[in-house]
């Protein structure tokens, strides 16, 4: 597999000549384009703090190549532009975006111009603050216009990173503006709930470019240049959050605005790092595309495998969340989370019989498979009721819980017989492919474990004795395949991972159990460390199952 692999690198880089310029060219056009969302707000930042008198000179030269810079890339998005690197893309679309943009460009650099030169009146203002957000758009359309450029490699969602990583730039400077119309008493309520927006979109942006996110599209990145950069802008961004609280109230405006541009700064770096591992994943995409006609009978059956797996670990999540809401433990967020949880599993179940395109999920013609997707969901009918008055706070006298303790294991069983369906439907003869799937089944398996002893410790809190022996069984088959998913064991059909990726992955999750391991063997835990086991039994739910997911869509284990 690995030579066969090496060849076909080989055979990529040799061709990749072919077709990195016109990548390049896109990412540039991507970025620039971007950055003049940012610049339309800057522009009209710095024509507000020209009307403030706030740095007025410097804010005049600033303002002077934000407009030159802004008509300089516009042309050059249009014409090309050498000294840029800008290469006019010849699709009517694109064009006929950026005609309607120099439409709105020409009597905005018009008052934009009158700002620079002191003749600005109180209407050349008005103008730039009806204006700036429908110039705001048309770039944004355009912007997207440029990233449906990227067809025929349609996994390629790095490209919106780079998007809304650009877009990042544009919300620094349109806080900025809002708060100088706020101090210009512009609109001041509807400003300052704008305000507030982008600060939660920045926030929630943000996270989404460490961690991905499914509403914004975002991939997320472990590149450790990106993520050190983005960590230094996270580190401002929070260290700023009080003077931005305090310029709504019209204090400490200038601080607020000088701030968000340091962070415009370190993001527009992020922005450059992400561009440049572009064409790094155009290739790896290309690799990919010619090795998945190889792989992708295995790829299916391992994304059957791990939402199968998912399922075992959700009988007892929502068992736990039950209980934490009978214990009254962030009873409302608990409630919430087991109506996510809950709706999942029931969404998985009919995926595994209809398909699912947002689940990735392919359903299998296999009669085994079948029969016991059947099996399933006849003990998943009454215990979905019984969640579901939990959530509805119909269970008054308990019997929901009780129904739901005394259930869990038994549809965790059947949920467990339907991942060894999936996997044993492998007809794959090379002991590769058979091993890298039952990986997938073993690391799955652990996530339910962190569920599944979770529960049991809070059943033991509330006197069930009978639930010592069993979460000792529990702990010693995390930490036993923990071991054997690190180390390999030829016995179980585990082999070592050598993916330097999946090593730091494993590691990062053995240092979390390490922590956490004699919190779960003391017999008796204090209040405080049951409330510890509770905080961090999601983080470690959550770190087994990135393993899980990089042992199914890995190339190389």
């Amino acid at each position: 597999m690995k030579l066969f692999i090496k060849l076909l690198m080989l055979v990529l880089l040799l061709s990749s000549s072919l077709f990195a310029l016109s990548n390049k060219d896109l990412v540039i056009s991507i970025n620039l384009a971007g950055k003049q969302r940012m610049l339309s707000q800057k522009m009209t930042k710095e024509s507000f703090l020209i009307r403030s008198d706030i740095d007025k000179e410097e804010n005049i030269k600033k303002l002077t190549k934000s407009s030159q810079l802004f008509d300089k890339t516009l042309k050059g998005l249009m014409q090309g532009e050498a000294s840029l690197q800008l290469v006019a893309i010849k699709d009517e679309a694109i064009q006929a975006q950026l005609q309607e943009i120099q439409k709105l460009w020409i009597p905005f650099n018009k008052e934009i111009q009158a700002v620079i030169t002191g003749k600005a009146t109180k209407s050349s203002y008005s103008l730039l603050e009806a204006n700036n957000i429908p110039l705001l758009k048309a770039m944004n359309k355009a912007v997207r216009l440029y990233t449906s450029q990227n067809k025929g490699h349609k996994s390629l969602t790095i490209v919106n990173d780079i998007n809304l990583a650009g877009k990042q730039r544009m919300l620094t400077q349109k806080m900025g503006k809002d708060l100088l119309f706020i101090s210009n008493k512009l609109k001041t309520k509807y400003y300052q709930e704008d305000f507030k927006k982008l600060q939660k979109l920045f926030t929630k942006t943000l996270q989404g470019l460490f961690e991905g996110s499914e509403i914004l599209k975002l991939t997320g990145t472990q590149l450790p240049k990106i993520t050190k950069q983005l960590k230094i802008v996270e580190q401002l961004w929070k260290e700023h959050q009080p003077t931005l609280n305090l310029a709504l109230k019209n204090q400490e405006i200038k601080k607020a605005i000088t701030g968000l541009d340091d962070i415009l700064v370190e993001m527009n770096k992020g922005v450059i790092l992400y561009t440049k591992s572009l064409n790094r994943q155009k290739q790896r995409l290309q690799l990919s595309s010619i090795i998945s006609n190889f792989m992708n009978k295995s790829g299916i059956l391992k994304k059957r495998v791990n939402l199968s797996g998912k399922q075992r670990m959700l009988t007892q999540r929502m068992t736990k969340l039950a209980l934490l809401m009978r214990l009254d433990i962030d009873k409302k967020a608990n409630r919430e989370k087991l109506i996510q949880f809950s709706d999942l599993y029931n969404q998985t179940l009919l995926a595994f019989k209809g398909g699912d395109k947002a689940l990735g999920c392919i359903p299998s013609n296999n009669i085994r498979v079948k029969k016991q997707i059947a099996v399933v969901e006849k003990e998943w009918e009454p215990f979905y009721k019984h969640v579901k008055n939990i959530i509805d706070g119909k269970d008054k006298e308990g019997k929901s819980l009780e129904y739901m303790i005394t259930k869990n294991e038994h549809l965790l069983k059947i949920s467990n017989e339907l991942v060894k369906k999936f996997e044993s439907s492998n007809r794959a003869s090379n002991y590769l492919d058979k091993a890298r799937l039952h990986i997938v089944n073993i690391a799955g398996r652990q996530r339910m474990l962190t569920q599944k002893m979770t529960k049991e410790k809070l059943l033991i809190s509330e006197g069930k004795s009978e639930y010592g022996e069993k979460i000792e069984k529990t702990i010693k088959l995390f930490d036993d395949s923990l071991i054997a998913l690190i180390n390999g064991d030829a016995t179980q059909n585990i082999v070592k991972p050598t993916n330097k990726e999946i090593k730091k992955q494993l590691n990062i999750v053995a240092e979390m159990w390490k922590k956490l391991k004699p919190l779960y063997q003391k017999p008796k835990v204090s209040k405080k460390e049951l409330t510890l086991i509770i905080e961090q039994n999601p983080i470690l739910l959550k770190e087994m199952n990135k393993a899980v997911k990089m042992s199914e869509t890995s190339v190389e284990y």
